[in-house]
């Protein structure tokens, strides 16, 4: 009788595992951990960037609800903005202009930004979430312990037309407020922004001015335009000066026709 033919005996490994398996080496180990590394190095700046996004894209959004509080005011006072000092005017003797926060609030029916200890002048604000850009995080005056400009001041942003009325204030123009308001309905100031960020709070933006603005008739907001970089040497400060003290101020100004 022929003797069965019986399969050779499965060898296992010590440590029990399947046949052919094998354990990560230390030099591969290592460049696991360096390529985890690398990714790691690469998303983390990218999240970073993502939430800075999110945050301007809020930041515009407010923006646009305050263009909204603006269009209402105008329409109920003749095309004209509202005259009232800058928000953050340091010679004004009041580091925050309460009046066009009140003006705001009341068409936009939120409440206006308030201190939070009425009894101290210097108590932090609180503020509804529209008079606040989110990147609006940290202030850079160590006298207010950095706080955020909006806990400082009641909001992140600035009225440069209270600027511009000041400026025709001081220029003896009768009528400051009819004559900043006509200045930004000419077609060539679209440009020119009525609110923007206080502040560079934008630094991903290669070019231009690191803030978002909010502009006159459509009251779209965007990127401030490089007009809110230009210094005294600039001809469109001549060009704007003149537009509202000499042909809507009906004053005279060197360097003016």
């Amino acid at each position: 009788m022929r003797q069965t033919d019986r399969p050779a005996p499965i060898s296992r490994s010590v440590s029990g595992s399947k046949p052919g398996a094998a354990g990560f080496t230390l030099v591969e180990m290592i460049l696991v951990i360096a390529i985890i590394g690398i990714l790691v190095s690469i998303t983390i700046p990218a999240l970073g960037s993502s939430r800075e996004t999110s945050r301007r894209l809020k930041c515009l959004t407010n923006l646009k609800g305050l263009g909204v509080g603006f269009a209402a005011y105008m329409n109920d006072s003749k095309e004209l903005l509202p005259r009232v000092r800058p928000l953050h005017d340091p010679n004004s003797g009041n580091t925050n202009d309460s009046s066009l926060l009140d003006v705001m609030a009341q068409y936009l029916s939120v409440p206006s930004p308030r201190r939070s200890d009425e009894n101290n002048p210097n108590s932090p604000f609180i503020s509804s979430e529209v008079f606040i850009c989110p990147s609006d995080r940290v202030g850079r005056d160590a006298a207010t312990n950095f706080e955020p400009l909006w806990r400082t001041n009641g909001t992140s942003y600035e009225y440069l037309a209270g600027y511009a009325m000041v400026l025709c204030e001081q220029l003896t123009v009768p009528d400051p407020q009819s004559a900043v308001s006509k200045t930004y309905a000419e077609p060539r100031w679209r440009d020119l922004p009525v609110l923007l960020d206080n502040d560079d709070w934008h630094p991903g933006r290669k070019n231009g001015a690191p803030r978002n603005a909010l502009y006159y008739g459509d009251w779209r907001a965007d990127w401030a335009g490089s007009i809110v970089q230009f210094d005294s040497q600039d001809p469109r400060l001549r060009d704007l000066i003149c537009t509202m003290v000499v042909r809507y101020g009906g004053r005279s100004f060197p360097g003016c026709n």
